[in-house]
């Protein structure tokens, strides 16, 4: 059970397979770094998943934003963003494709009037599934792959749409490598959506490189920091992307915690 919570659950914004375990509960906090220098707005996303069984979870969360002390404009302000809701199920290993997969689903929905980068404006619904494979020839090296479905949808009176949104529904697959040997590690991947407007679809892809560290809970301890700690520093480069922005490319940031309640001690190692 110990390995199962401090697993890698996330690489930057790519979900991995895996539950949390019967009756445990995972915090998650994962503050957007690079919206310091991108955004007139920094987001604080907060998640918590249950395990409800050995194979199935719940999920929520949600994700306000607050001023950026350094970038003014009219999304230079607080509101509560965005809530999410969600379920996941273990599904074990699959002949011939993974060892590990995990199937979902989850909704995200606007509260109140965010900036439309964080919240289109829409009820976003969105199937997904995840694998990962190990590299029987590459020690320490895992192939993982995402597939998903986000399904743009008005379910709710919220008056008018903002003119600049436009509703999209988006098939994405993420197939990457992790070459992780011991705390320290770096991945590869490559992103390839079709998007879907109202007049037309098209293809949009980027790709991304990074390093993580995969702070010890020894560490953490000795710093006096509760929880579990993972430190991401991606370079991404969108080589195509949606009609109403330029092509994007530069490095990112991404500090993630975990705090765990559970039937078990964790302990440092």
């Amino acid at each position: 059970m110990r390995d199962r919570l401090l697993r890698i659950s996330d690489l930057f914004d790519t979900s991995l397979p895996g539950t949390v375990g019967r009756r445990n509960v995972a915090l998650y906090f994962m503050p957007r770094m690079a919206d310091f220098r991108d955004r007139e707005y920094i987001r604080l996303p907060f998640d918590a998943r249950y395990g409800v069984g050995d194979q199935w979870e719940v999920t929520g969360g949600i994700a306000p934003f607050i001023p950026n002390p350094f970038n003014a404009g009219p999304d230079h302000r607080w509101g509560p963003g965005e809530l999410k809701l969600g379920v996941r199920r273990d599904l074990g290993r699959l002949p011939g494709l993974f060892e590990e997969t995990t199937a979902g689903f989850e909704t995200r929905f606007p509260v109140g009037r965010p900036p439309t980068r964080l919240n289109d404006h829409h009820t976003h619904l969105k199937p997904f599934v995840a694998g990962t494979h190990s590299v029987g020839r590459w020690p320490d090296t895992t192939f993982y792959a995402n597939l998903s479905y986000d399904h743009s949808a008005r379910w709710w009176r919220r008056g008018a749409v903002p003119p600049d949104v436009v509703r999209r529904n988006v098939v994405e697959l993420v197939p990457g490598l992790l070459y992780k040997p011991g705390q320290y590690g770096v991945f590869a991947e490559y992103r390839v959506r079709r998007v879907a407007e109202s007049s037309a679809w098209y293809l949009t892809d980027e790709a991304r490189a990074g390093v993580l560290w995969d702070v010890p809970l020894a560490r953490s301890a000795t710093w006096k920091l509760p929880g579990k700690w993972q430190v991401e520093l991606v370079y991404k480069h969108e080589f195509s992307t949606t009609r109403d922005r330029e092509p994007d490319q530069g490095p990112a940031v991404r500090v993630r915690w975990r705090r765990f309640s559970q039937r078990e001690n964790l302990g440092a190692p």
